[in-house]
């Protein structure tokens, strides 16, 4: 996969209150075939917020629990900061902690599980479906 048309890199906006955790899906994203530009970075729900209105990310990563605000709260309001801009859960906490019309705002979940690589992979394709 490539960057879009016009040469630009994937921005990606990681949300996520562990540091490392961060960290881990920045060096996996910088790693990947498509370049990316990471949009910023938040530790807690109100700055995932705050960025996700500012930074004009094309894909926001969003750990369900995050400090701040409850999913529902935390998906409701970036879904309202960044409208039409996917959103990518990684959590270890599966979707359906949020309530049913929450869900409907996740564009793809994927399990802390998963092998780094392929989180990339999962980001990246999410941003590129909702250019």
């Amino acid at each position: 996969m490539a960057a879009d048309g016009d040469g630009r890199a994937v921005r990606v906006l990681l949300c996520d209150d562990a540091a490392e955790m961060r960290a881990l899906v920045r060096w996996a994203l910088e790693r990947g075939a498509t370049p990316v530009e990471i949009a910023g970075e938040a530790g807690d729900a109100p700055t995932s917020v705050a960025l996700a209105a500012e930074a004009r990310p094309d894909v926001v990563v969003l750990d369900l629990q995050m400090p701040g605000m409850t999913p529902d709260a935390l998906l409701r309001a970036v879904s309202a900061a960044a409208p039409g801009v996917p959103l990518v859960t990684f959590s270890g906490f599966e979707p359906d902690l949020v309530a049913p019309a929450e869900v409907g705002l996740v564009t793809l979940h994927v399990p802390k599980t998963t092998d780094l690589a392929l989180v990339a992979d999962a980001i990246v394709g999410a941003a590129a479906d909702g250019r």
